[in-house]
C-alpha cells in the first residue's frame, strides 16, 4: 500500500502529502518512478543485462540519457563496492554480489524511499549482515527512507523504528537505538 501497488480498504496513505490511494494508475507509476526504489528478495536483476545496464535500467525509465545514466550507475556500483564487477552477468556473481547490483539499482535514481521486501532472504547470514551494514551506510549517506519487511528479528535490529503488524494491524512499535560501532 505505502508504494501504491495496492488500494487499501480503508484509512490513508499520505507521502509527502499526497494522497497515494486517490492516485490513478498512470498517476501512481509517474510517482514510484519519480519517489520509490524496490530491493526485492529475489534480486530480479535482467540476465541479459551486465551489474552496470542492471543499475541504469531505472534511469531509462526516466528518459535520462544513455551516457548520463551509465556514469551514474558506475558511481553507485563503486559505491556498493563492485567496482570489478560492472561488466558481469548476473550468472557471474554471487547471491551477495547481485543483491548489491538490487541495492544499486534502487538507490540510483535518487529515490526518497526505498522499499525492501526481505531482501537478504536469499542470502547467507554472513552476506545478510554485509548486504544490511551497506544498505543502512547508503541509506544515511543518501538522506532516503528504507522501508524493510522482515520476518527475521535480528535483521530488524537495523531499522529505527520497528512496526510488528498481525493480521493487518499494526500491534507494537519499537524504537531502536543504534551502536555506531556495530552498524558501520
Amino acid at each position: 500500500m505505502l508504494a501504491g501497488l495496492e488500494k487499501p480498504t480503508k484509512g490513508q496513505v499520505i507521502i509527502n502529502g499526497k494522497h497515494i490511494e486517490k492516485l490513478g494508475e498512470d498517476e501512481l507509476v509517474r510517482f514510484r518512478r519519480e519517489n520509490v526504489g524496490f530491493i526485492f528478495q529475489s534480486f530480479h536483476l535482467i540476465g541479459t543485462m551486465n551489474a552496470l545496464e542492471n543499475v541504469a535500467l531505472p534511469l531509462m525509465f526516466r528518459g535520462e540519457p544513455r551516457s548520463t545514466r551509465m556514469q551514474k550507475a558506475d558511481r553507485m556500483l563503486s559505491k556498493v563496492g563492485l567496482n570489478a564487477h560492472k561488466k558481469h552477468m548476473p550468472n557471474q556473481m554471487s547471491g551477495g554480489q547481485q543483491q548489491r547490483v538490487g541495492v544499486a539499482r534502487a538507490l540510483v535514481a535518487d529515490s526518497d524511499i526505498i522499499f525492501a521486501d526481505e531482501p537478504t532472504g536469499n542470502l547467507d547470514s554472513h552476506t545478510s549482515e554485509e548486504v544490511m551494514r551497506l544498505m543502512r551506510r547508503v541509506v544515511t549517506e543518501q538522506g532516503k527512507t528504507l522501508v524493510m519487511v522482515t520476518h527475521d528479528d535480528h535483521l530488524a535490529e537495523y531499522a529505527d523504528r520497528v512496526f510488528h503488524i498481525i493480521d493487518g494491524k499494526i500491534v507494537k512499535i519499537d524504537v531502536n537505538t543504534h551502536d555506531t560501532a556495530k552498524n558501520e
